[in-house]
């Protein structure tokens, strides 16, 4: 009697973590669009909350401000790649370059495509209205090409490094934020598992041949 007593107390709990989960998800969900779409500015929580039918002082129990949900929005998507960038970086020269870490990337990224518009609107922000959150990430990244760059011992020009982490980032993310434009010229869903399989294999040889223009250090 007690342990059935027990599971018909604590079972409820379980259900409504699960759903508030899926409500926080749902939340990040519409947030990720509806950011990448109009800005971080022009996008109110109760626009978010409209279209993620819930009521806007509900959302108040997942996220304080919309601050905090622009802040998760990017951590959830960024984070895994970032994480994938530092394991690189903790193993050998070999695995630490960019060419063993091309598919995970791109990967990741394809699992919230938007977040690539978020990073771009940031980067395109004027300087009196800087996005400060995404812009960390831009630089967080930008440092992890560079570290990546450096653990695999390869030393391009300070100006060789720079043209070859821009690009590579306009590689990867520009991919994704111009999906639309490419899905409306060639009537091809660009994040089908088929073009997403090309754009890997077409980031993979390009990454090869920049790093195989650079001489490997000596030491």
């Amino acid at each position: 009697m007690t342990s059935i007593a027990q599971s018909a107390i604590s079972e409820p709990v379980v259900q409504r973590t699960s759903k508030g989960q899926r409500t926080a998800d749902r939340l990040l969900d519409t947030a990720e669009l509806l950011f990448a779409q109009k800005g971080y500015e022009a996008t109110a929580l109760r626009d978010i909350a409209a279209a993620a039918n819930i009521q806007q002082p509900g959302l108040y129990k997942y996220f304080e401000s919309k601050d905090a949900l622009y802040r998760q929005v990017l951590q959830r998507a960024l984070q895994p790649l970032a994480d994938e960038m530092e394991e690189a970086i903790a193993r050998s020269p070999q695995s630490a370059s960019f060419r063993t870490l091309t598919d995970r990337l791109v990967d990741v990224l394809a699992q919230h495509p938007n977040v690539s518009m978020l990073l771009i609107r940031s980067i395109l922000s004027a300087p009196s209205d800087r996005d400060e959150i995404g812009m960390a990430w831009v630089e967080r990244l930008i440092d992890y090409g560079q570290r990546i760059t450096q653990a695999a011992e390869i030393k391009p020009a300070a100006e060789d490094l720079i043209l070859h982490i821009v690009a590579i980032f306009n590689m990867m993310f520009g991919y994704f934020w111009a999906s639309p434009v490419a899905r409306g010229l060639a009537g091809i869903d660009p994040l089908s598992p088929a073009m997403i399989e090309r754009q890997k294999a077409l980031l993979s040889g390009f990454i090869a041949t920049i790093e195989n223009d650079q001489p490997a250090s000596d030491g």
